[in-house]
């Protein structure tokens, strides 16, 4: 009897004795809706565009160039960054540069990146989308001129580290919205 108590608590013991192995850490599923758009236009910005009705428009700080504002969209934790530029024939090569630059600095992380050009000589609306993959911090850039003037460009950051397989539906969902914004962007007649 004793020897068969034993061989139940030697058995019930070799059981219980597995290693534990944590439930690994989900992610939150992210859906965003669907997109609705309406005209985003203030009287001291020289360009206008249409924005998500899930975006709220910060403009500029005292400290910051005029022109420049940022589209956050707070439930997605994302935000895009939009810098104005009046430029002059001469310094539009050095604006498109920098630009490329930048896009490349982040392409170092990318395990691709496509560059889609735009035109629309209607408007005088030229520029190029730049699409990254891979864990980067911007995972979509942008950049448009009339190419005697003015120049924007625009970057899309989220406001955590980038994880490109949780981020990847918001990332397809805010780059709709950058398209519908640079397909709707028309400049102002008169610049301040």
């Amino acid at each position: 009897m004793k020897h068969s108590a034993f061989c139940f608590l030697l058995c019930l013991f070799a059981i219980s004795c597995r290693d534990y192995t944590p439930k690994p850490r989900g992610y939150f599923r992210i859906e965003p809706g669907v997109a609705q758009y309406v005209s985003f236009s203030l009287e001291s910005l020289p360009y206008t565009f249409d924005i998500s009705r899930l975006a709220t428009v910060e403009l500029p700080l005292e400290s910051e160039p005029p022109g420049w504002v940022r589209i956050v969209y707070p439930a997605l934790g994302a935000k895009i960054y939009g810098t104005y530029l009046p430029i002059t024939p001469a310094t539009l090569p050095v604006a498109g540069e920098e630009s490329r630059s930048l896009v490349s600095r982040q392409a170092r992380l990318a395990v691709s990146v496509s560059e889609k050009a735009y035109s629309d000589p209607e408007r005088h609306v030229y520029g190029s989308l730049f699409l990254l993959e891979g864990e980067v911090a911007s995972p979509v850039q942008f950049m448009l001129t009339d190419s005697v003037s003015r120049f924007f460009r625009g970057a899309l950051y989220y406001d955590c580290k980038p994880n490109a397989d949780s981020l990847t539906p918001v990332t397809h969902y805010l780059q709709a919205d950058i398209i519908e914004m640079i397909q709707t962007f028309r400049w102002k007649k008169a610049c301040p």
